[in-house]
């Protein structure tokens, strides 16, 4: 999902100034609730807490979501998402280029350090009246632990990226009440 737009005007300015309006949009970015659950959380009444519902839902930060049952579940429209999220989504994108960089120059190392001749020369330089003992010289060591390095740091930014794009998704779906897959909210 694209990043949303949020259009700053003042009617958005207002909406935002309040604390009990901030609070009600954190509470539903960790889960969508009903009203008596935000009410109980915040510690306010039902009908001040339908209030600042309707003004976050007139801004288009909440959407009161009908899914047949006797609750009215309220959850983060995607500017309302943006607003506590801001592009979640591109950090995760440059942490994976970082990683799968990071991994294929440590591929490419190790492919440099594995197809470099081996060739023989002396110890030393030759004495005068004697030969040195023939020694392999190969490719250098450093080739090796570089490749080794930027591998293993590839595959980490690469698991991480994984691990937050999953926890990323897992917020914006929810259980599905009927007891199947999970359904999006947003």
């Amino acid at each position: 999902m694209e990043p949303a737009d949020i259009i700053l005007t003042k009617d958005t300015f207002e909406v935002l100034a309040s604390e009990t309006r901030l609070d009600i949009l954190k509470a539903l970015h960790i889960r969508r609730m009903t009203i008596t659950e935000l009410a109980a959380d915040l510690n306010l009444a039902k009908s001040t807490v339908h209030h600042h519902l309707q003004r976050l839902a007139d801004a288009g930060f909440v959407a009161a979501g009908d899914d047949g049952h006797a609750w009215v579940y309220y959850a983060l429209t995607p500017e309302g998402l943006a607003l506590l999220q801001p592009h979640g989504g591109a950090r995760i994108r440059i942490i994976l280029a970082a990683g799968l960089a990071s991994l294929a120059g440590g591929v490419c190392a190790l492919a440099a350090f594995l197809t470099a001749p081996v060739r023989e020369g002396p110890i030393s330089p030759r004495p005068i009246g004697g030969g040195g003992l023939p020694v392999t010289e190969g490719p250098p060591v450093e080739l090796l632990v570089a490749g080794i390095a930027l591998a293993v740091i590839g595959g980490v930014l690469m698991a991480y990226a994984c691990v937050r794009w999953r926890e990323m998704r897992a917020a914006t779906q929810s259980p599905n009440p009927a007891g199947g897959e999970a359904t999006r909210l947003i």
